[in-house]
């Protein structure tokens, strides 16, 4: 023990003076098992040997030993470097023996243990295409093989061969159908994440179960748990229509992230690293292993600072994870916190299209600047010439508490509190002075309507939004399995959200001291749901599942000082869904749902308090006295019917699937244009809209040492009806027939791992296809074709190396990631900004290289 302190002191003070650090985090939990497997050792200790399909010896493989009934774990070991190890002594029972490394499917099996002493086993797992099964967790899953839903993963085999410092959905759009961008352009910082075009206001979020949208907004900030992926064992990702889960109705899809990072085995792991566009990171991580057969800690410090590839858009964050799971004899209790400060510039107007591939140069050839200075080229960022800047931190703290109550019965629940708070500082010249309520001896009343109240922008003035928010909730779920393989699940939940908002000039010239507040009100809102999803075994090749949700919402604002404006907004919706799996235990299965659900719109789809500066009319229809009818808002709750059909074929070496959808809706809310202050796309509903596509995903080692992995999806979305506001009192024009801004007609993804001995070698390549960047369908209103309309179809090369000389010098990993490797000048995203289309770069080629030792 005092070898291992004095080794995390040094580990402590090379994280104090080092760049960059990244920790490998531990195996998966364990997976739910088969219910059939036979028994097939006795005695009080477990000895045995991994290998691999070849025979050579699996040294690192995590082997952890639970109780059958309540789930507990006993014991926990790593196969040593000739693949043997040893778990025990048990006492007498029945036992699930769980055996994984990763790349390879996990071998689990049911153990009577005795008293006479056993065989050693011989274990050999066949390779899976970096295919894991479930993990027991609190997150609410969907089942591959055995659950209508089409499903994608991401591994931690997988997160080893994607370039590393990247937020998590550079790494999600690796999987069929997502696609992302970023503001920096480098990944880090802001980036949003799209599935099926739909963006992520529109998909579900959760990690351990806890859904992560903001309630108000739906948007899911990844930059408040940047970093995370040192903890995270799996993330599925469920494509589609999701009724019956915690946290928003899914309606593009969900994505249910694992945090668990909790391994029966001790280790103290650092790293430092360094890149492109002064990217640097640090971290160091302490996992304690199973203590007492009872509990295992495991806590990590992380600091990252990078400049950004757009001017201006640098980031500086510290992160934390600390956390504790104790093993009962028939509970499992967590008690997990995570967050960290953050300072970042920031970046949300994008470019003219024109800066992209070149420098604009005037006509003697001189590259033009604007009035800070900045030349016109894919760098540049408007909000670098006023130093437009955010701090904020979202802390948060997790109980989860899974009990065996009973044979097949189990409740698992959770409670958290999740705290948002900070402030964004942004140029605000643009702002009229009606909104700033400036007074006339400052500028004249004829001026106070002008959007550009201040003729010379250097004159300078800075608007600081603020936000303290938090939201606490208890999700509760009752589980019960039948002995005729039937399953049912009753859940809860309770969440209560409220938020402070204000904002305010917080310096001017012609201002000695901060403005009065411009707008300044309280908002929130309150969620109880309760669900139902049970799955029945209908005959030994066909399964029924039926879920429904019904679900009360309600928006709250309040203490409004300007306009006394106090509005209770409630929606309540019934979404179902049922589903059929043929062949769900063999392996060639099939599928079919249907789900109906309805989503209500954000708040600021209804009332925009941070317009309220200059006034703003609550959105919804009058009663004959003048009030607000808070049941007819003028965005309606958006209605869609999803019907998904899917197959797949899982082998020993790999794995094929397809699905096909069809979504039909009624009041879609799509972006209907225009954006807001902080750059977000204003929304409105579009009559009638349909969204066809399909998609193919498929995973197979081609030989011992190389492994494939690709997809690929084509899709259309239409407008069926809707005729959409111009805008200024202009009118409407019909966009029937046209495709729907922001949703890319076709998206491939295809890599290569090469795993030999200490080297990885991982290849990845990206295509996003052509997408127009509002309704027009890239025309004017005079049917003529406007190119500044479109997002040019685009590749991108990521190349990651790997490597570790075990034999040489034991735990230590090199890395080095090549990120852009053709070094090709993309824009990845637009829409119409404050003054005209605008479009988002992507980083041209750069490197990160890192280092790691575990012990």
């Amino acid at each position: 023990m005092h070898t291992m302190l004095r080794r995390a002191a040094i580990l402590f003070i090379l994280f104090g003076v080092g760049h960059a650090v990244m920790i490998r985090p531990s195996h998966a939990a364990p997976p739910t098992p088969p219910d059939d497997v036979p028994a097939t050792a006795r005695g009080n200790t477990i000895e045995g040997t991994v290998r691999d399909p070849f025979g050579q010896p699996l040294g690192g493989a995590s082997i952890t030993l639970r109780e059958t009934l309540s789930g507990r774990m006993r014991a926990g070991a790593v196969s040593d470097a000739e693949g043997r190890f040893s778990v025990g002594p048990v006492a007498q029972g029945t036992y699930r023996l769980h055996i994984s490394y990763v790349g390879f499917n996990a071998d689990v099996r049911e153990l009577s243990i005795g008293t006479t002493p056993s065989k050693p086993l011989e274990i050999t797992l066949a390779t899976g295409a970096f295919e894991q099964p479930e993990l027991v967790v609190t997150a609410l899953r969907a089942q591959r093989g055995r659950s209508a839903v089409t499903t994608s993963q991401l591994t931690r085999a997988d997160f080893e061969r994607l370039p590393d410092v990247k937020d998590l959905p550079v790494q999600l759009a690796t999987l069929p159908a997502v696609t992302f961008h970023s503001e920096n352009g480098n990944g880090i910082g802001y980036t949003t994440l799209r599935m099926r075009g739909f963006s992520e206001r529109r998909m579900a979020v959760s990690i351990n179960g806890i859904p992560q949208n903001d309630p108000e907004e739906f948007i899911v900030y990844w930059i408040n748990f940047f970093d995370l992926q040192d903890a995270i064992q799996d993330i599925q990702v469920q494509r589609g229509v999701g009724a019956a889960r915690f946290g928003p109705t899914a309606i593009g899809g969900a994505v249910n992230i694992v945090a668990m990072p909790y391994a029966p085995d001790p280790y103290v792991e650092a790293k430092v690293g360094y890149g492109s566009f002064g990217t640097r990171r640090a971290s160091i991580a302490l996992n304690s292993g199973l203590q007492n057969n009872r509990w295992v800690a495991f806590g990590r410090l992380a600091r990252l600072e990078t400049n950004g590839y757009r001017n201006g858009s640098w980031s500086q964050f510290w992160r934390y994870f600390a956390g504790l799971t104790y093993y009962g004899d028939r509970h499992t209790i967590t008690l997990q916190t995570f967050g960290g400060p953050q300072r970042d510039g920031l970046a949300y107007a994008g470019i003219e299209r024109s800066y992209n591939k070149a420098p604009v140069r005037d006509e003697s050839g001189t590259i033009v600047q604007d009035f800070c200075g900045q030349s016109l080229d894919r760098r540049y960022n408007y909000s670098d010439c006023f130093g437009d800047l955010e701090q904020f931190q979202q802390p948060r703290v997790e109980l989860h508490h899974d009990v065996a109550l009973s044979k097949g019965w189990t409740l698992k629940q959770a409670a958290f509190w999740i705290q948002g708070v900070g402030y964004f500082d942004f140029e605000g010249t643009w702002r009229s002075a009606a909104y700033l309520r400036l007074p006339t001896n400052i500028v004249p009343l004829a001026q106070q309507q002008d959007p550009l109240y201040i003729s010379r922008p250097m004159d300078g003035l800075m608007f600081r939004a603020f936000v303290d928010q938090h939201t606490i909730g208890y999700l509760p779920r009752l589980l019960r399995t039948g002995a005729d393989g039937s399953k049912t699940t009753l859940g809860l939940e309770a969440r209560r959200h409220r938020s402070l908002r204000w904002g305010r000039i917080q310096s001017a010239t012609f201002l000695s001291e901060p403005g009065e507040k411009v707008y300044h009100y309280n908002a929130g809102k309150s969620i109880v749901s309760a669900f139902a999803i049970h799955e029945q075994p209908l005959s030994t090749f066909l399964r029924l599942e039926a879920e429904v949700q019904a679900t009360w919402r309600t928006y709250h604002v309040e203490n409004e000082r300007f306009f006394g404006n106090d509005l209770d907004i409630p929606f309540a919706f019934i979404n179902p869904r049922l589903g059929l799996t043929l062949n769900p235990d063999g392996n060639l299965t099939a599928y079919a749902s249907l789900a109906r659900a309805q989503r209500e719109p954000r708040l600021k789809s209804l009332y925009d308090g941070e317009e309220a500066g200059a006034g703003f009319t609550p959105r919804f229809e009058t009663n004959a006295d003048g009030s607000f009818d808070v049941d007819r808002p003028l965005v309606r709750p958006e209605t869609v019917w999803n019907l998904e059909v899917g197959s797949r074929y899982q082998a020993p070496s790999g794995y094929v699937q397809g699905n096909v959808y069809w979504m039909r809706f009624e009041d879609e809310i799509v972006p209907s244009g225009g954006i807001d202050q902080y750059g977000v796309p204003r929304s409105g509903n579009a009559q009638r809209t349909e969204h066809l596509g399909v998609e193919l995903e498929g995973a197979w080692r081609l030989s011992r040492s190389l492994a494939a992995r690709g997809h690929a999806s084509l899709s259309a979305h239409r407008f069926l009806s809707f005729d959409e506001a111009l805008g200024y009192g202009q009118g409407y024009v019909a966009r029937d027939g046209n495709t729907i801004a922001g949703f890319p007609g076709g998206l491939a993804h295809v890599s290569l791992t090469y795993d030999r001995g200490p080297l990885q070698l991982g290849v990845q390549q990206t295509y996003t296809g052509e997408q127009y960047i509002d309704n027009s369908e890239g025309t004017n209103v005079d049917g003529t074709v406007n190119d500044q309309l479109r997002l040019d179809a685009y590749t991108m090369l990521d190349i990651t190396l790997r490597y570790r000389p075990s034999e040489v010098l034991g735990g230590i990993t090199f890395s080095a990631d090549l990120n852009n490797a053709l070094d090709q000048k993309v824009l990845t995203y637009g829409n119409i900004g404050a003054v005209g289309p605008q479009f988002f770069p992507a980083a041209t080629r750069h490197i990160y290289l890192g280092m790691s030792y575990r012990f």
